[in-house]
């Protein structure tokens, strides 16, 4: 992207106001028409039809919200807003006025807040005294406001959101004098004002008329001017590649876009980089890499993926600038694949899962392997590690303790098996290390089951994965066992309708003891959009434990509390799910299709995984024994 994207032309309007006009470079012939201000109550010009990027950011209310999955919407209403800025609240009621006039003939309105003086926070405290019932957008980075070209709170797009074509920009219409409706309310000719270019656009867009060119207004004057310190501070001194750029890509990319590793491509050198530099440019700015997908806002997680507002910025302000080479060694080049197979050395037990021989086409149905295990005492398994044979078509393993008399025709059930093990998925590709004083029992004479699914790639290849387990000294055991539950209301309760944008669905358990809550993860498929988990306690107050606003069937991790959280017994645990079958979810397979619950990644899933500790019973006290070898 070496060439800029716009330009800016200036004009003046019939009071000597300045009106900025944004132009794409390649359609700078285009003619800017103003009109006189005898002839409509506020000056306004055309420029030649505008696109805007796709862009995502998450709501005040932890809600994912994506400009091209808003396509069921003839038009998206986008207003920048400002807690700081009084004229954000005087205006209140005529935004509530527009929404109510316009919602109906298919017009979604979002606000978005990337003023510097606001915090999340502050907008959530806002918007309930002022019940502000907008999704507002917290656009902490300004990336956003910086590519729409916001410039003051109060500024008002309107956008298509299938052709992402800028309808408008500019101000609210004039109320009408005398008492009459305002912004752009349909009535008789005689009840509008003489300038209503924000009611026309929208009445231009809802119709289907997106040949005209875009309107652009000058700023609200009593608007509050919003500074872009990041942006100011990197156009004076732009970040080049060698310097600012490489290492972050090293520190947050390059460990899977590395050769050989689960990214489609390896960030091996500053050539390769420029080349994919658009499209960092895109899943950067509609939050698809880095695969974040937990709420930054909500808990902390060890193994996250965060990244920071200035490393994104520095990013996007690398790529709009021309992707600059800048001197010095190029340090990705360097980056090689790690060497070590057993990340936390030789474990003390490699299980050769048996090999498969997987077609190049066709659909192969979930297959479990029981294992015996070589030893008869009982053991604490203290870290694991599972190295695929071939990550390419090992879409994902669940692997569970089973007692000696496992009935492999009933397959793996909640009645069937004795504890939850490990699972590798995609992003979750770490040996995993319990926490200090923990494990997961083993008791003597049990068996190892690897449940397997795999899925074709084109070419026949043939899988033997092994798992690596790390023990306790087996005189030493842990004081706690670590346990995981799945709290699931799949299965025939899951039916989905074709096209249907917000299905939600919901499950709960309540833990009957004390118990420390290490880690969580969410389970869905291609139609997964959403997930949250909550706690409500005994006395009666209520937490979000983790929020995933933009789920990812892709990148399956567990995600691992930075701080164990203690759960009262009594507390009831709640999954909050919505699903999204409709076209305008990219990963749909068939938006046609009605969808149940079911094994296959076409089918759906609803499981909210959590792992945890549980005080072990006093010995001596009824059930003593069977807590030290049960897992519920």
């Amino acid at each position: 992207m070496t060439a800029p994207r716009h330009f800016l032309r200036i004009l003046p309007n019939s009071s000597g106001e300045k009106i900025v006009m944004k132009r794409k470079a390649w359609k700078s012939n285009a003619v800017a028409v103003v009109f006189s201000s005898a002839l409509l109550s506020t000056t306004y010009s055309f420029a030649s039809p505008t696109q805007v990027g796709d862009f995502a950011l998450i709501d005040h209310q932890g809600v994912h919200q994506q400009l091209s999955r808003l396509g069921n919407n003839k038009a998206v209403v986008l207003i920048a807003q400002s807690n700081s800025c009084p004229e954000s609240i005087e205006q209140l009621h005529r935004y509530k006025v527009l929404r109510t006039n316009w919602k109906s003939q298919g017009v979604e309105f979002l606000m978005l807040n990337a003023s510097q003086d606001d915090n999340l926070e502050s907008i959530r405290r806002t918007a309930k005294l002022y019940d502000v019932d907008f999704p507002i957008m917290y656009d902490d980075s300004q990336l956003v406001a910086e590519s729409l070209e916001i410039s003051k709170a109060g500024e008002v797009l309107v956008i298509e959101p299938n052709s992402r074509k800028l309808v408008y920009r500019g101000p609210l219409d004039r109320p009408v004098a005398r008492g009459g409706g305002d912004d752009g309310v349909q009535g008789p000719p005689a009840a509008k004002p003489a300038g209503t270019p924000l009611a026309d656009a929208l009445s231009r867009v809802v119709a289907g008329n997106l040949d005209a060119d875009t309107v652009v207004l000058p700023a609200p004057p009593k608007g509050c001017d919003l500074t872009f310190p990041a942006k100011a501070a990197q156009t004076q001194n732009v970040p080049d590649y060698s310097a600012n750029v490489a290492p972050i890509l090293k520190d947050n990319c390059a460990r899977c876009h590395v050769d050989g590793g689960i990214a489609p491509f390896a960030m091996s050198s500053f050539e390769v980089v420029r080349g994919w530099a658009p499209m960092m440019r895109e899943v950067l700015m509609t939050k698809r890499m880095p695969p974040v997908q937990v709420d930054p806002h909500v808990g902390h997680f060890d193994n996250a993926n965060y990244i920071s507002n200035n490393d994104l910025q520095t990013l996007v302000h690398w790529i709009d600038a021309g992707t600059p080479r800048g001197k010095g060694k190029d340090i990705l080049k360097a980056v090689k694949p790690s060497k070590t197979e057993w990340q936390l050395g030789k474990p003390d037990l490699i299980v050769e899962v048996p090999a498969y021989d997987v077609p190049a086409t066709g659909v192969i149905d979930y297959f479990n392997h029981t294992i015996d295990l070589p030893f008869n005492e009982d053991r604490y398994v203290r870290a694991v590690q599972f190295i695929p044979g071939d990550n390419r078509v090992l879409h994902h393993l669940l692997s569970y303790i089973t007692s000696p008399d496992f009935d492999r025709s009933k397959g793996v059930t909640e009645e069937n098996v004795r504890d939850f093990l490990e699972g590798y998925a995609p992003g979750k590709t770490d040996a995993t290390v319990f926490p200090t004083n923990t494990g997961v029992f083993i008791p003597a004479g049990n068996k190892l089951v690897m449940q397997m699914h795999y899925t074709p790639m084109g070419t026949p290849v043939t899988d033997k994965t092994r798992v690596g387990l790390y023990f306790y000294d087996k005189n030493k055991p842990p004081q706690y066992k670590y346990q995981t539950i799945p709290i699931s209301n799949g299965g025939p309760n899951l039916v989905i309708p074709p096209g249907e944008m917000s299905h939600a669905m919901n499950a709960q358990h309540v833990f009957d003891a004390d118990t420390t809550l290490y880690a969580l993860r969410p389970h869905m498929h291609y139609r997964g959009h959403a997930f949250r988990f909550k706690a409500i306690y005994p006395d009666g107050t209520s937490e979000i434990l983790m929020n995933v606003p933009n789920y990812n069937f892709a990148w399956q991790p567990t995600y691992r509390l930075s701080t164990p959280k203690v759960l009262p017994a009594g507390t009831r645990v709640v999954t909050d799910g919505v699903f999204d079958n409709s076209k305008f979810n990219r990963g749909n397979p068939d938006p046609t299709a009605t969808v149940k619950g079911g094994p296959q990644s076409w089918d759906e899933m609803f499981i909210g995984y959590f792992t945890y500790t549980q005080a072990p019973a006093k010995e001596g006290a009824p059930g003593a024994d069977k807590e030290r070898v049960s897992s519920r």
